[in-house]
């Protein structure tokens, strides 16, 4: 098992960087970064059959009370719900009478163990599958005792509800605005019933976007525009949460053709950064003192316009190497392009780097940054001192072409 792993997880790391080796040349729209992924923490559950959860990575929470959603476990810290075998994590739920509940489960969390803010995580598990049996792989807010859900956020890797749904695992955001029945959620719908078998659960989280994949297929994404006018509440640090729940508002609860035990088998966890972290700015155009917005959510094109800085005015500088690099709308997760090799507006609408997409950082004399188009080999200008939409059509650079790169948190 041990060398399985080892090979695993050198496979997955190969993967990885031939995935985003390939991105950089013009590659596939599902990968999300033009940088490597670095291993930060990881859980391989390796520990001696029957051992309980490392203490130094897991908390294990303990009680009753339907947990928010009308459950009928009592979470215990037991190794009879919570074990190491074999490689795996197991957390079994069991029916028995336990400090008046009908059954017992576990809930691991890393809560002020470890946090993560922005990564890729993977988990390579076999679900449990019957009727009223919800297992997940999730995150809260590191804030949530001090703000409350859902103000704290939650991001939903994977949650399964067995029998009611069985080729079907789903990853969903809540926050303030779309939270409960109203969070932003997607699914993957597989040909056979997803307990049958190991499958990996990956989530990329990265300023302003979300992707969630099932064995490498990318199924769901989530940019800042989703959130609409509501609050994003996704650029902190999160913990990790893995339980099986018993019944509850959403999945049902247990019959007569649900069986006891219940296993959920984690094979792994393991998470990724991106290398070299993330460089957000704002542009603003020394032509009127206003930021370059993304209007419309990136539907319109690039205009000077805003006087302050918010979701549509935040891209992130990608550092292509040479002096060139891209911009990618966090609103949108979109690439801004030169459009028609330059001759029409600057929109982000690209979901890969291209030629049209790739732009010459320079600098002034007097300290301003500007930005040549590959496409023409012309600079950007924000046109009437900013009150026409950006575009490459300026062989010189003066005033009209010159910029601030203003950083900007996530």
């Amino acid at each position: 098992m041990m060398n399985r792993k080892r090979l695993s997880l050198l496979l997955s790391v190969f993967l990885l960087l031939s995935l985003f080796s390939s991105f950089v040349l013009g590659g596939t729209a599902g990968a999300s970064s033009v940088s490597n992924w670095v291993p930060v923490w990881s859980d391989e559950f390796n520990g001696p059959n029957g051992s309980g959860p490392d203490s130094s990575k897991w908390n294990l929470e303990t009680g009753a009370g339907g947990w928010g959603n009308n459950e009928l476990q009592h979470y215990t810290n037991r190794t009879s719900n919570a074990y190491q075998e074999n490689g795996n994590l197991v957390i079994q739920a069991l029916k028995e009478n336990y400090n008046g509940s009908g059954y017992t489960s576990a809930r691991l969390t890393t809560q002020n163990k470890f946090n993560l803010k922005y990564g890729r995580v993977e988990m390579r598990a076999k679900l449990p599958y019957g009727k009223g049996i919800w297992p997940a792989f999730w995150m809260l807010g590191k804030d949530i005792g001090s703000v409350g859900w859902p103000v704290s956020g939650e991001i939903d890797i994977m949650e399964y509800v067995g029998a009611l749904e069985p080729n079907r695992a789903y990853g969903t955001l809540h926050g303030p605005g779309y939270s409960g029945c109203c969070g932003l959620s997607g699914s993957y719908l597989h040909s056979k019933n997803l307990s049958s078998d190991y499958h990996t659960f990956a989530l990329e989280w990265e300023p302003g976007v979300f992707k969630w994949f099932v064995d490498g297929k990318l199924f769901h994404t989530r940019t800042l525009a989703d959130a609409g006018t509501n609050a994003w509440v996704f650029d902190k640090e999160f913990f990790f949460l893995l339980n099986l729940a018993v019944g509850g508002n959403w999945p049902g609860y247990p019959d007569g053709t649900t069986v006891f035990p219940q296993k959920y088998y984690i094979d792994y966890i393991r998470v990724w950064q991106r290398a070299g972290g993330y460089n957000v700015v704002a542009l603003k155009s020394e032509a009127n003192g206003k930021y370059v917005t993304a209007e419309h959510a990136g539907a319109s094109p690039l205009i000077a316009r805003s006087q302050t800085a918010s979701g549509w005015e935040k891209f992130e500088l990608v550092d292509l190497g040479g002096g060139k690099v891209a911009l990618r709308a966090l609103i949108n997760n979109r690439y801004v392009s030169a459009d028609n090799a330059g001759g029409s507006p600057l929109i982000a609408n690209r979901e890969t780097i291209g030629t049209w997409e790739t732009f010459e950082l320079g600098k002034t004399a007097d300290g301003k940054q500007t930005l040549k188009a590959l496409a023409n080999n012309q600079y950007v200008c924000a046109d009437n001192e900013g009150a026409s939409p950006l575009i490459a059509n300026r062989a010189t650079a003066s005033k009209w072409e010159s910029f601030v790169l203003v950083k900007q948190n996530p």
